[in-house]
């Protein structure tokens, strides 16, 4: 719904506006009624209204000062619509200068009202709509810049656009906060931009899947990206989870891709800490090094669950806790931490991708295998390591039958509707994110019938419904049956009845 203010020093106006107009149909909501213009200043910075229908004439604060100054102060004014007792030539005039949507006089006459009422609401949305393209493509824009940075991609090109967007002067620090969480992403860009107001930041998705937010930084700078941390922790703490991580690096935009992977190994460690909230990578303890993943050992390792290989698990473990300088177990333990956390955010991550509880699963591994931060040996961190993956494994194995299976559910539903055109198994596969072969077996497999013969069986039954019940004549029911070619459609019948369609309805 768009909001819309009412502001007249008039109460019997006000009170006609709120009932005598459908504002509903033409979906707005009343948001405040004000008498003033100093008091409609204040909620029109407050709210933010779409809308704001106001008379000329009234205390403190006139309705063209009132027009003139959100004009001139707001990034964003609303629309105005003018309610005037003066039929004056140069209120009109003055009106129209400060592109006023309408001017309307008093008495207000309904129709009039209603029909400034469903242009405003019609010019509203198309803007709306046409924001919603433009934001998208600058989001994808915005994130494929980032990506190309953080994958050290090294383009002079690309590394003036950063700074254009981050609005750099020189060599700024460079700001990330990393954002981890199961709450659905655009809701938290949302609130990022409704919170970052006026100063320079830009967001971004990583390769995982996190949320990220980018800024230029000074002193006053750093402070902001904190407090953005704190203000959103506050806003999703009491029904969700939610880590977050700062990292800040000198050199301009050079140090993108160091101010993010500091802001990603605090995450990482506030994750092993089993914490949530924000933490800065410089308030990390002492002797915490960068330690890095041993990224070739565990991506052969999530491959391996993934494919369901048991008998690999306990080499690829002990590959992946393998000092891959030494090649001998780690005896380094926050290495081994380091490699474990990576193991398990690799875990959650294809669970969530398969619509799995994460955080029951995690929660049953904790009572199960107790915290990593409890653990003190090689052997216990090999232990810990080969229980998660077994039940990592036996989990997605199961998520991915429910998934197949509810796939295959819907494309026998979506068979069922669309049984009238033309369906080609291959088309069904590419529609369904599916395997062509494994879906055809699939789909016997759940109804018995090969795809093919469920189709036909399915026209079938619809051109003997409508032999039986219609008086549309035999190309017509071949047509409305799945069947453009009539005579296909009639040696098919003849085929699976053994009649002609005419025939068969003469039985009825």
């Amino acid at each position: 719904m768009m909001n819309v203010l009412l502001v007249d020093d008039e109460p019997w106006v006000l009170e006609g506006l709120r009932t005598m107009v459908n504002w509903d149909k033409y979906g707005f909501q009343i948001c405040g009624e004000v008498e003033n213009g100093n008091a409609a200043w204040s909620l029109i910075e407050d709210l933010q209204p779409d809308l704001v229908l106001t008379d000329i004439h009234m205390p403190s604060l006139s309705g063209l000062e009132l027009i003139d100054r959100s004009m001139q102060e707001l990034a964003k004014p609303p629309r105005f619509v003018i309610l005037s007792g003066y039929d004056s030539f140069e209120y009109a005039k003055t009106a129209l200068e400060q592109r006023v949507e309408d001017y309307l006089l008093k008495p207000i006459d309904e129709v009039e009202i209603e029909n400034v009422l469903e242009q405003i609401s019609r010019k509203i949305q198309e803007e709306q709509a046409f924001e919603d393209v433009h934001q998208r493509e600058h989001a994808l824009y915005v994130n494929s810049l980032f990506n190309r940075l953080l994958q050290g991609e090294d383009c002079s090109i690309l590394k003036t656009e950063v700074e254009a967007m981050l609005q750099m002067k020189g060599h700024e620090n460079i700001a990330c906060l990393l954002i981890e969480t199961d709450t659905y992403e655009e809701d938290i860009k949302s609130q990022v931009r409704s919170l970052t107001g006026a100063y320079r930041a830009e967001l971004f998705t990583d390769a995982e899947g996190r949320v990220g937010v980018f800024s230029a930084m000074k002193e006053p700078s750093q402070e902001r990206m904190e407090m953005l941390g704190r203000e959103l922790y506050e806003l999703y703490s009491g029904h969700t989870q939610m880590t977050m991580a700062l990292g800040h690096h000198p050199g301009g935009v050079e140090a993108t891709k160091q101010a993010y992977e500091k802001a990603l190994f605090a995450l990482k460690w506030k994750r092993y800490q089993r914490e949530d909230g924000i933490i800065h990578y410089e308030d990390l303890p002492p002797n915490e090094g960068m330690t890095s993943v041993n990224q070739k050992a565990l991506t052969t390792l999530m491959e391996t669950i993934m494919s369901g290989e048991q008998g690999k698990l306990e080499r690829a473990v002990q590959d992946l806790l393998t000092n891959s300088n030494s090649g001998v177990p780690v005896s380094d333990i926050e290495y081994a931490r380091v490699q474990l956390l990576a193991l398990e955010m690799g875990v959650r991550k294809q669970l969530k991708e398969l619509d799995g509880d994460v955080d029951h699963f995690m929660q049953d591994m904790e009572n199960t295998l107790g915290l990593t931060t409890g653990i003190s040996s090689y052997s216990a961190f090999r232990k810990y390591a080969l229980d998660l993956t077994q039940n990592a494994m036996k989990m997605l194995k199961e998520l991915r039958k429910e998934k197949e299976f509810s796939t295959i559910f819907h494309v026998v539903q979506y068979v069922n509707q669309e049984f009238r055109e033309k369906l080609q198994l291959q088309e069904l596969a590419q529609k369904f994110h599916m395997n062509a072969n494994y879906l055809g077996q699939a789909f016997k497999q759940q109804t018995g019938k090969s795809f093919r013969e469920y189709l036909n069986d399915k026209r079938m039954e619809e051109a003997k419904r409508l032999l039986r019940q219609s008086r549309f004549n035999i190309a017509e029911v071949s047509l409305n049956s799945g069947y453009p070619n009539v005579d296909y459609f009639v040696s098919q019948f003849k085929r699976m009845t053994g009649m002609a369609p005419s025939a068969y309805r003469k039985q009825r």
